[in-house]
């Protein structure tokens, strides 16, 4: 068969459609991209806002249009909180939930008996997905066991499941013997990793049996709770794991933070990220900040711009608050309009912009190791890279074969816009 993939949201969905692949080209199949002909396209899906369905819907429904007698199977998120949804759009063959992922062969096979069942022996190497990454995703963990009363995702993903140690450092070596130059830790709540196995462990523990293993590959985090950061995984950053830490937020006002459910005050957060910074010189720190959650006044976001101000955060990821049916927050009164949610969205991704361009400053002329990315610039036509801590930048003269490539540059220019490097 010939499987095309679309996938959506998260670095979790990435990491699964990848697994997906791989099964699937193990059997004889052939991965082809979503834009050429398939017997079958899958869309992995995200839910995690109501842009995020919108967004998923398009996707479906384009591939309903690709498919020309050949089948469309949507899995992920949105087909596991809205299975019924998606059913009803025309020319969809097959919904599966997240957990059902696992089993996609099982899957194609009941829809598609004779022809999957013909499969051809397996097939040699990698997929075509995996093919020219600089950044190899390791999932950790699924679901989530906390409770926040704006989230979906729980209804998506079911409780915190951790994988086993042994197979995450079977996975973890195969990647390093792939020669990916950097692996990243990834999962919904990957704090809590270990917590549900017996016996138990955490992520700390975790962390020193990889980072050992690491050879010449460098290991990044994903995002991390702020209650879930320990002063030994803080020593790691810097030696063997990338300087770089994103630790959500949501709001800096302590009213909004106790409606959402988070398990932690301003002032803790403040504290924490100031420890970090002066702690691990050069570390990127980035957040996740929602404007407009219910009950959220000219006050409470005032406290949100002055903590992130006064932080030494060096990027944010804004967003507006978006009502997810089947959530807490969904029913909360003193919903904010959605005009002064796009006001306080450009307000706060101003400062954003502004602290990200005041951090990357600091390090014109600075000799930087980076890992060359396969993809170039539109601008430029450049190769891009990304150093350890978190800066993306175009170099100059990487060539193709520098792609994958951990590579000493030095940077020359930095603007509001860009970070400009050259090869030592």
């Amino acid at each position: 068969m010939r499987i095309a993939f679309s996938t959506l949201g998260c670095k979790i969905n990435q990491y699964e459609t990848d697994l997906m692949q791989r099964d699937l080209a193990s059997k004889g199949n052939t991965i082809v991209s979503f834009d050429e002909e398939a017997d079958i396209y899958i869309v992995n899906t995200c839910s995690v806002t109501a842009k995020s369905d919108y967004q998923s819907r398009q996707v479906i429904r384009s591939a309903a249009r690709r498919a020309r007698g050949g089948r469309v199977v949507v899995t992920g998120c949105y087909a596991s909180t809205r299975p019924e949804e998606i059913k009803k759009i025309p020319g969809v063959s097959l919904v599966i939930n997240n957990q059902e992922k696992e089993r996609i062969h099982d899957s194609l096979g009941a829809l598609c008996p004779v022809t999957i069942e013909a499969a051809a022996s397996p097939a040699a190497g990698t997929t075509k997905a995996e093919h020219g990454r600089t950044r190899g995703f390791l999932k950790i963990q699924d679901g989530c066991d906390n409770a926040c009363s704006y989230c979906i995702v729980p209804l998506a993903r079911g409780g915190s499941r951790s994988s086993a140690p042994g197979e995450v450092l079977k996975e973890f070596k195969r990647q390093v013997q792939a020669g990916c130059p950097e692996i990243v830790l990834t999962g919904i709540h990957i704090g809590r990793y270990g917590a549900d196995l017996t016996p138990a462990m955490d992520l700390t523990e975790l962390l020193a049996t990889l980072v050992p293993a690491r050879d010449r590959s460098r290991v990044r985090l994903s995002s991390i709770e702020p209650k879930e950061i320990t002063p030994e995984m803080i020593g790691l950053l810097g030696n063997g794991l990338c300087r770089h830490l994103h630790i959500p937020l949501q709001s800096g006002d302590d009213t909004i933070l106790a409606a959402m459910k988070r398990d932690y005050t301003s002032t803790f957060y403040l504290d924490l990220l100031q420890g970090i910074a002066k702690n691990v010189p050069g570390i990127a720190l980035g957040a996740d900040v929602m404007v407009g959650f219910p009950g959220e006044g000219h006050a409470e976001f005032q406290n949100t711009l002055k903590l992130v101000e006064k932080s030494p955060l060096t990027h944010l990821h804004v967003f507006s608050y978006s009502s997810r049916r089947g959530t807490e927050a969904a029913a909360m009164k003193n919903q904010v309009p959605e005009a002064v949610k796009k006001q306080r969205n450009e307000a706060l991704r101003n400062i954003g912009r502004r602290k990200n361009f005041e951090y990357r400053k600091k390090f014109k002329s600075s000799e930087v190791q980076v890992v060359v990315e396969g993809k170039r610039d539109a601008t430029t036509g450049c190769l891009t890279g990304l150093a350890d801590n978190y800066i993306r930048m175009v170099v100059y003269d990487a060539k193709a074969e520098n792609i994958g490539e951990n590579i000493k540059v030095r940077i020359s220019v930095v603007n509001e816009e860009y970070t400009f490097s050259e090869i030592l």
